[in-house]
């Protein structure tokens, strides 16, 4: 692993301390990196390196959609939200500054796997991955 994929990890790592993903459970977001990095990630090669069967749906969706509900201000939000969007906030912003082909990839239908994946300069995929139960 290079520097930069090493600094990457560590920023990354960083942004989400302390960060749930809330939907019916509240999952943590935990760093992924991928190699090879020379391969195209298909829907089907994800669901190879993710170990999920190859019939699993898949969807992709921008990344600002995936996370509007997570970095919008609401009105009655107080402090402890407040600071939690802006953790939000700053965590997208490292995504989209440091990954080209920045996408998110929901896997599954009710136990969903979300990850959120781009490629580093280096070529390879680094991102997110967290859960969500949606009944």
């Amino acid at each position: 692993m290079n520097d930069e994929i090493s600094v990457l990890i560590a920023r990354l790592q960083d942004a989400t301390k302390g960060l749930l993903w809330m939907s019916e459970i509240d999952a943590p977001l935990e760093v992924v990196h991928w190699l090879p990095s020379d391969l195209e990630l298909t829907q089907e090669r994800l669901l190879k390196l993710t170990h999920h069967p190859l019939t699993t749906p898949v969807k992709m969706m921008a990344v600002d959609t995936f996370f509007a509900g997570a970095t919008e201000e609401q009105d009655w939000f107080g402090e402890e939200e407040r600071a939690i969007a802006e953790q939000y906030r700053t965590l997208v912003a490292i995504l989209k500054q440091s990954l080209s082909n920045l996408r998110v990839y929901r896997v599954g239908e009710v136990n969903i796997d979300f990850y959120i994946l781009g490629q580093a300069a280096s070529g390879d995929w680094v991102g997110l991955v967290t859960q969500a139960v949606e009944t």
